[in-house]
């Protein structure tokens, strides 16, 4: 009966008006960054006939979120999520549609292409945060795993779909073409916005202090109620690193173990990673319909489970044996994502959650920084294999720590307790409390 009020309860969040709005443009806007990561590169490739400029646009990419975090969280937490939203998918459509308009005009060079791809990654950097601030505002406490997973899928849907037709528009058209399409999803996607309306922040609960010295100290409140309030929230930043190291590198070392053990090539890679994300999206749908209430025990178990995969990865040489293996790790470490993002909305004041979020995506892009630069050195010293059988040490490791934080966060104290307390919390064993605290 519970499986069948859950299906019933995702089926409502579907229909319903504005957040069933808000789904739909954002599975059109994932289509279209998706589509773009591959035009993009493609365009590039074209233009400039050079390797190095695709690292350089790949950088731009990944360093707004960065660099702009802490103006980033103030402004969201300042203004209408809405309002912001709307206009990040204006800008990123109109941004996109210059590249292929310069250059058919012949006035597009590599310092204004580069500058474009920075404030498109600038504006992308903007809406993620402004999104998952919105959903508390939208849906109550109790769906809100099933809307978080709702929107990763949208995210999953574009990372199979998007890449997929970019290849194939790319192929039967040309970059330019693509370019364009993906620059009216954007616009199509704020279209969407447009139709929809979200409860706001009360004017009681958001304090603006003024000038730049003001904005420098509600990014100081963000940040010490991260790492000197509530130690769940530095519990939820430590996994939120750990979850970035991880998934960071996966489709850096792909290639490599399709190639080096494999031997399958380009085609056992798109294998590989494909199977890597439908094992995504089944699981986000099965958040969905199924959301779980311990939500830390959750996020240790897909961290367990992802551990024990790779470790079976690194012994295996059969290609049809790697792809349920990826598939099932896809599964496994796609489950901390939105299970994170619900504990943050029902944790955070309204009045912080955007700079809450802003300030744990430096956790994530630094531990997917760490492990993209890290990870593929050591498989020249060591060989994929031995990488991999690390991976899953770290992510065992992963599921440890993330059984400390859920103890520390039920008793208020994560160390100084006896040796066989300490080891019981890490292997989740402890006592548990008849009445789950709050977001368990």
């Amino acid at each position: 009966m519970a499986f069948i009020a859950n299906i019933r309860e995702s089926r409502d969040l579907l229909v319903e008006r504005n957040f069933g709005l808000l789904l739909l443009g954002q599975l059109v806007s994932q289509l279209g960054e998706n589509l773009n990561k591959v035009a993009l590169f493609w365009f590039v490739y074209l233009f400039t006939k050079s390797p190095q400029a695709m690292i350089i646009v790949g950088v731009l990419q990944t360093l707004p979120p960065m660099l702009f975090f802490w103006a980033n969280g103030v402004m969201l937490d300042r203004c209408s999520k809405r309002n912001v939203m709307i206009a990040v998918d204006a800008v990123r459509g109109l941004l996109v549609l210059l590249i292929p308009l310069l250059y058919a005009l012949h006035h597009l060079s590599l310092p204004i292409l580069y500058l474009l791809v920075f404030l498109i990654a600038t504006a992308s950097g903007i809406f993620g945060p402004a999104l998952y601030s919105a959903i508390p505002l939208m849906v109550h406490e109790p769906r809100r795993v099933s809307a978080n997973a709702l929107m990763q899928t949208t995210g999953q849907v574009g990372i199979l779909v998007g890449p997929l037709l970019g290849g194939v528009l790319s192929a039967l058209y040309n970059p330019v073409f693509v370019m364009i399409a993906n620059g009216m999803t954007f616009l199509v996607s704020a279209l969407f916005l447009l139709l929809i309306r979200i409860r706001e922040v009360g004017g009681e609960d958001r304090v603006s202090l003024p000038g730049f010295a003001g904005i420098l100290a509600e990014v100081g409140e963000g940040v010490r109620f991260v790492f000197s309030g509530d130690r769940l929230l530095l519990g939820l930043f430590v996994i939120m690193t750990l979850y970035g190291l991880i998934t960071g590198p996966v489709t850096l070392l792909l290639p490599i173990l399709s190639h080096a053990v494999l031997h399958a090539g380009s085609q056992g890679f798109g294998m590989l990673l494909s199977a890597y994300g439908v094992g995504m999206l089944l699981a986000s749908l099965a958040l969905t319909v199924r959301p779980p209430k311990n939500l830390f025990r959750w996020i240790a178990t897909g961290f367990l489970a992802g551990g024990i995969l790779i470790l079976l990865v690194s012994a295996s040489r059969q290609m049809a044996v790697d792809l349920l293996l990826m598939a099932l790790f896809g599964m496994a470490v796609s489950l901390v994502n939105p299970l994170v993002h619900t504990l943050l909305q029902n944790h955070a004041p309204a009045r912080l959650l955007s700079r809450v979020l802003t300030t744990m995506s430096l956790g994530f892009l630094g531990g997917a920084i760490l492990g993209m630069t890290g990870l593929p050195s050591l498989v020249t010293a060591m060989g994929i294999q031995t990488v991999l059988m690390l991976l899953g040490g770290v992510l065992i490791l992963s599921w440890a720590a993330v059984n400390l934080i859920e103890a520390g966060h039920r008793s208020g104290r994560t160390f100084g307790r006896p040796v066989p307390g300490f080891l019981a919390a890490l292997a989740g064993l402890s006592p548990r409390p008849e009445t789950p605290a709050k977001g368990e």
